[in-house]
């Protein structure tokens, strides 16, 4: 049977039709044939390099025509590229977390893509600077960009703990030359940029990378504002995938953008410099690991965190809409147009079957290569996946991978924990391994960090196959339902930190207690710094800021020389002698000053008061001259004095010599200086009895009488003989004390000072002439007189010598050849301050037989009032509770035995931390411990971690000088309950014993 023909007329019009719809189809499809172009503004970030590749790429290979785009790039420098946009004079621009803190702050701007996915902002040093650490930043010059500009810098504070007040902050100009040349010490720097200048010239240079200090903020972003969103989607859309294009090729192709950068922007660089900052940039986009423009919610979200804390932003930041969100489905134009072709088809598929044939033929082929396509993109997920594993295992951090219950963790995280992924495969064995007994509580602070997407580090301690322990701090990321654990060893750091605080206490502590004047001054002469004691030199009241100069302080009476010592110091770098000094209250007086050029620019200067030694001398002077008939007595007393002075003064003058030789080790500097203290204080020990005795010559020492208790007196000298006994080094010999006076007696009327003064004077005298035997002292109330006896087992002294020993300015033995030591003014002052309160001393004594002082005051007997110590004391009742006190100081352990005293306790007594360690160790359970944290042989903290391994449950009390917030922090992480800061409150001490005591009963 013959087939009846297809009409061919019909035919050809349907075909004719069809092939101009596809035609159309094509026409419309097809970019070029675009009417016009859409013209934009792209506003960079800084001048034109390689930094800004990708949309030179974008422009010149044609990306952006393609899209229907007619971008102009705007040249960046000193322009903020997010004001460029809002104020509308760019639609689009380049920035970095910037762009973050401008949203937060209610500015309508969107983050398209984020194009580098670490920053390369860092903090640049010459090597010669020796900063090393945040903390070497402390008092340098810093420049950075203004306000928030420099937020991942300034996070490197943040996290440290530094103040931004402890910096001087410059402007920056991203100028290299302005470190070289010393105008800066410190400059923000990118990493793709500033090292290569110090690299060709061959200059010595330290990094300081906010990733160090766990601080990884995205750097340089495509943005827009949300009215370029709502009123033009697709041109968004267009821009963001010709910008990914632009950057995919600029990467594969570095040689031929850096030629466009030369020949079409004029940029001055040369080809290895931008072949240097390609290869940095590189690295910061990971494109070989992460897609180029990736932006993770939860990342940004940390970043801002860390803003809030800073006090950037407000801790109520929201970021909806921040993040653009791009049409995820989205009907293909060639789809919609094949559905109508189908439409068409299916309505004259009856009449030609032949244009059917071919349809089917053409979607086979369409249906294959969309196959070949996604079997392709399986592949690249493949080789994705590998070569994601590939950087978790390189990374430098300890890494451990979480999908599900299972782990994977790289090489780094073995090196630290010790254990292989094998022995650690999923979430319970990691937390049972490294964690024992303290798994549970880890596990739950994983599970709240978990909750809270993971938004602070954690610091915990491990315990490796070892058995060490370490410090480790963790930062966790969730991302595609996996999470990314990375873990950095910081034991290191921990003890760093902890060295250096112990270091900067004990130099702080010498400056603090220096009764010398220090100051350091800059080349301007602007004092930075100045101690105690020269805000007290020099009349100035103690503030915050010190506002003066050292030329503030010249003195007109010797301007001239005051002048060209400082030039010389200037020139030179040192300078001592004697100069005339001018305090702020115009008070004129003559000092020794010794100074010293520092490593950065400023410089030290130790000064002394000379006045009190040159008054001390003048008045010697004119004692001398008073009287021709002591000529002998007055020249032995010169030369007596002379020799005392010129003692510790010797040493002063040497060490302080000593000081400015170059390359002195820390430990040497602090021996020195503790040296130059003890003769400082040894002069200024003698200057006093000088002007003692100058007081007694001239009439002028008066009495000023205070109630007081007898008892409390002797208790104070009992204690204080404790500590000077041992320096003399006389195991065979006691001291005792005797207090005689009834109780109801115990209080008079009478010049504490004065007959402190002179008791400490007799003893001194027994401790010098007494080899072994006893000193005893007594004190006894005949009447209305105060009746005070010290005797001894010494040398005794000659009745002939009985008379001469009270004389001013004179000694038993020959003045060179003294055995015993001292100015041989003790007794004369003793004897003439006794006189001054209308009393009398007396001698009894002869030579081998000891001596025996003695002497009456009139005083005025006073009732005895109720002693609130006393009182505080027994409001506690400590019966049988063990209190182990820890200090290596026995003034403060003598302290603290007298304010438990009376409370019932037992108290046990170590020297230092490791003391404690070995008694907690042999099965000692006291119920509290106080803990000194400065000690010899192991300090407080040290020794109560080791503690803590046998006393899980007893209170620790740390009581230290140091009083900030981190060493609170530190002594509480080491295992403290509690930390009272010196000098202590004794009832708010006692207190929070009896809370502690009380709990654990």
């Amino acid at each position: 049977m013959n087939k009846s023909p297809i009409p061919f007329l019909p035919f050809k019009l349907i075909l004719t039709f069809a092939i101009f719809l596809l035609a159309v189809n094509a026409k419309a499809s097809d970019p070029k044939n675009a009417p016009h172009f859409d013209k934009i503004r792209l506003q960079l970030k800084y001048y034109h390099q390689f930094q800004f590749a990708g949309y030179y790429a974008a422009l010149h290979k044609g990306f952006y025509k393609n899209e229907g785009l007619d971008v102009e790039l705007l040249e960046g420098g000193t322009v903020n590229a997010v004001e460029i946009v809002l104020q509308g004079e760019a639609e689009y621009g380049v920035s970095a977390n910037d762009i973050l803190i401008e949203r937060i702050n209610k500015k309508p701007i969107v983050l398209l893509a984020s194009i580098f996915q670490s920053s390369p902002s860092i903090f640049l040093s010459l090597k010669q600077s020796e900063i090393n650490t945040a903390h070497d930043l402390i008092n340098k010059r810093i420049m950075l960009l203004d306000e928030y500009r420099d937020p991942e810098l300034l996070a490197i504070f943040y996290t440290e703990g530094i103040p931004l007040d402890n910096i001087s902050r410059l402007t920056t100009t991203y100028d290299i030359n302005d470190l070289i040349t010393g105008k800066t010490d410190v400059l923000n720097a990118y990493s793709t940029n500033e090292p290569y200048f110090l690299h060709e010239q061959g200059i010595a240079y330290t990094v300081i990378y906010p990733k160090s200090y766990g601080i990884d903020f995205y750097g340089d972003g495509i943005f827009t504002t949300e009215k370029e969103i709502q009123n033009n989607p697709k041109r968004v859309d267009a821009f963001i995938r010709a910008t990914k294009k632009g950057w995919e090729y600029a990467l594969k192709n570095q040689d031929e953008i850096i030629d466009i950068l030369i020949d079409n922007y004029g940029v001055k660089k040369s080809k290895k410099h931008l072949q240097f900052e390609a290869k940095q940039i590189q690295k910061l986009i990971l494109n070989d690991y992460v897609e180029i423009g990736h932006i993770n919610p939860g990342r940004l979200d940390n970043i801002a965190r860390i803003c809030a804390q800073m006090g950037m932003v407000s801790t109520n930041y929201d970021l909806g809409g921040f993040i653009y969100k791009q049409e995820q489905f989205k009907t293909p134009k060639w789809l919609k147009w094949a559905l109508i072709i189908s439409m068409i088809t299916i309505s004259i598929v009856v009449i030609i079957s032949l244009y059917l044939y071919i349809f089917n033929k053409e979607l086979k082929k369409a249906v294959d290569r969309q196959t070949a396509k996604i079997s392709l993109k399986n592949e690249e997920l493949i080789k994705s996946e590998k070569r994601f594993r590939e950087v978790i295992e390189n990374l430098p951090s300890g890494a451990i991978l979480v999908e599900g219950d299972v782990l994977f963790t790289n090489k780094k995280a073995h090196e630290i924990t010790e254990y292989t992924n094998k022995e650690t495969p999923d979430i319970n064995s990691w937390f049972t391994t490294l964690y024992k007994d303290q798994k549970d509580i880890i596990y739950q602070t994983y599970k709240n960090n978990k909750s809270e997407k993971f938004k602070n580090p954690t610091i915990t301690s491990i315990t490796t196959k070892s058995g060490k322990i370490k410090q480790v701090e963790f930062h966790a990321y969730c991302f595609d339902g996996k999470e990314i654990w990375l873990m950095n060893d910081i034991s290191n750091r921990i003890e760093t930190e902890q060295a250096l605080i112990a270091s900067e206490y004990k130099l702080r502590t010498y400056i603090n207690e220096s009764p010398n004047g220090l100051v350091i001054f800059d080349k301007n002469t602007k004092v930075k710094f100045a101690n105690p004691a020269f805000l007290k030199l020099l009349d100035i009241i103690e503030s915050k800021e010190i506002n003066y100069h050292i030329k503030d302080f010249f003195s007109t009476l010797q301007l001239v020389k005051n002048v060209e010592m400082m030039q010389q110091l200037l020139e030179t770098g040192k300078i001592q002698g004697e100069v005339m000094i001018k305090s702020v209250k115009n008070r004129n007086f003559p000092a020794f000053i010794n100074a010293v050029k520092l490593n950065n620019d400023e410089f030290l200067a130790f000064l002394m008061d000379t006045s009190p030694l040159k008054q001390a001398e003048n008045k010697l002077k004119a004692a001398l001259e008073k009287a021709e008939e002591s000529d002998r007595l007055k020249s032995a007393f010169l030369a007596n004095m002379s020799h005392e002075i010129r003692t510790p003064m010797n040493g002063i003058l040497g060490f302080s010599q000593l000081l400015l030789k170059e390359n002195l080790s820390q430990n040497k500097k602090e021996q020195y200086i503790d040296i130059l203290n003890q003769n400082g204080r040894q002069l200024l020990e003698i200057i006093n009895n000088i002007i003692d005795i100058s007081y007694l010559e001239v009439n002028q020492l008066k009495a000023i009488k205070s109630t007081f208790s007898i008892s409390k007196l002797f208790n104070d000298l009992d204690t204080l003989f404790k500590i000077e006994k041992p320096k003399y080094h006389k195991e065979n010999l006691e001291i005792s004390f005797f207090c005689n006076v009834p109780k109801e007696l115990d209080k008079i009327e009478s010049d504490l000072g004065k007959i402190k003064q002179v008791l400490i004077n007799l003893i001194n005298n027994s401790l010098k002439f007494t080899k072994e035997g006893y000193i005893k002292i007594s004190a006894n109330l005949n009447e209305s007189k105060l009746h005070f006896i010290v005797e001894d087992t010494g040398i005794g002294i000659p009745e002939e010598k009985h008379d001469i020993i009270f004389e001013r300015f004179a000694q038993i033995e020959n003045v060179y050849t003294r055995q015993f030591g001292g100015a041989g003014l003790g007794l004369p002052i003793s004897k003439g301050i006794v006189e001054l309160m209308d009393g009398k001393l007396e001698l009894e004594s002869n030579q081998n037989k000891g001596s025996k002082f003695q002497f009456y005051i009139p005083i005025q007997e006073k009732e005895i009032e109720p002693n609130e110590n006393n009182n505080l004391q027994l409001r506690f009742s400590w019966n049988g509770k063990e209190i182990l006190i820890v200090d290596d100081v026995d003034i403060n352990i003598s302290f603290l035995e007298e304010l438990l005293d009376n409370t019932g306790a037992n108290i046990t007594i170590s020297k230092n931390g490791k003391e404690a360690v070995n008694l907690c160790k042999s099965g000692y359970q006291p119920d509290l411990i106080l803990m000194d944290i400065q000690m010899p042989e192991m300090n407080g903290l040290d020794a109560t971690k080791e503690i803590r391994k046998y006393l899980k449950n007893t209170p620790i009390i740390a009581q230290t000088a140091y009083a900030t917030e981190n060493d609170k922090k530190l002594a509480i992480l080491a295992g403290c309950n509690d930390f009272f800061p010196k000098p202590l409150n004794p009832e708010k001490l006692l207190n929070r014993i009896d809370q502690f005591l009380l709990a654990s009963s």
